[in-house]
């Protein structure tokens, strides 16, 4: 459940820059060379050209021979990648970004949830009151990394019942919003009534109640707010 910085040469390199830019230290327009990203991140040219090179498939720089690499505005930025997300939440932009993911997870969730009950498979009913019940059961001992990997696990099953591969695409930022929470949790600990939301969704698409299970998924989101 970690999200600590990568330990890998390429990995801080990369955090370093795409943070810069995320959190404003790197404006849009401003265009950098090589060098002065290796001055900034304090790594070789070669790990400096590799990272520019994931971060223009990310949108959040735009490279040109012989200009350098030029700093993208946020419009640009494939907001998707769960890294763009991880850096705009600790940054300066985090409201407005939990708010953005509170949005889709609104418009898409509950219709997830409805599809899986429509879709499911045995299995994935048998999986699903498993995952549930291990969620209640993290939430009985206090335990929030459990109960969190739990609340992940049952999310990303409830999308595969869906049978939508584009809602479950867009399920990876819903990911990188349910990690976040893992330092977000109230110091009097796990609200027993979100285990007992998550057995009834859990429950809804067993019975196949696609009304139900949207329903319930969306007082989850609302309470998760």
């Amino acid at each position: 459940m970690s999200r600590a910085p990568g330990t890998s040469a390429f990995e801080r390199t990369l955090d370093r820059i795409g943070t810069d830019i995320v959190d404003g230290g790197l404006p849009a327009g401003m265009v950098c060379t090589v060098d002065e990203l290796v001055d900034r991140s304090g790594h070789s040219r070669s790990v400096v050209r590799e990272a520019t090179r994931v971060l223009s498939g990310m949108g959040l720089l735009a490279s040109k021979a012989h200009v350098g690499h030029t700093v993208q505005p946020s419009s640009s930025w494939d907001w998707l990648q769960p890294r763009v997300l991880r850096w705009a939440l600790a940054s300066g932009r985090r409201e407005s970004t939990l708010l953005a993911i509170r949005e889709l997870r609104t418009a898409t969730e509950p219709e997830s949830a409805r599809l899986a009950a429509e879709r499911r498979s045995d299995d994935d009913a048998r999986e699903l009151r498993v995952t549930s019940e291990a969620l209640r059961a993290a939430a009985v001992r206090q335990d929030p990394i459990a109960f969190l990997e739990a609340d992940l696990l049952l999310h990303r099953l409830i999308r595969r019942a869906a049978a939508n591969p584009i809602l479950d695409r867009v399920g990876d930022a819903v990911d990188e919003a349910l990690r976040d929470r893992v330092d977000q949790l109230p110091g009097d600990g796990i609200d027993h009534h979100d285990a007992a939301l998550h057995t009834d969704l859990a429950s809804a698409i067993e019975a196949q109640d696609g009304e139900r299970a949207a329903a319930t998924m969306r007082v989850i989101i609302l309470r998760t707010a």
